[in-house]
């Protein structure tokens, strides 16, 4: 089964999917992105997200669950 190219690609740093044309991650500041990524989760509240304090985000957004 062919792979979809979804228009993100995940900071390499933290994980957040942030648009294509995006050239700074805005949870980290970082400058390096992949287009290789796998999984998604969408944080809404992170205070309240037991996901998200598993996974360590502190800041709403979209994050993939492996980067590479």
């Amino acid at each position: 089964m062919p792979k979809r190219k979804l228009p993100y690609k995940a900071c390499t740093k933290c994980k957040m999917l942030v648009d294509d044309k995006t050239e700074v991650c805005p949870n980290c500041g970082n400058r390096e992105f992949s287009y290789e990524w796998e999984g998604l989760v969408i944080v809404v509240e992170p205070e309240l997200s037991e996901v998200a304090r598993l996974l360590e985000i502190k800041r709403e957004g979209l994050y993939a669950l492996k980067v590479r």
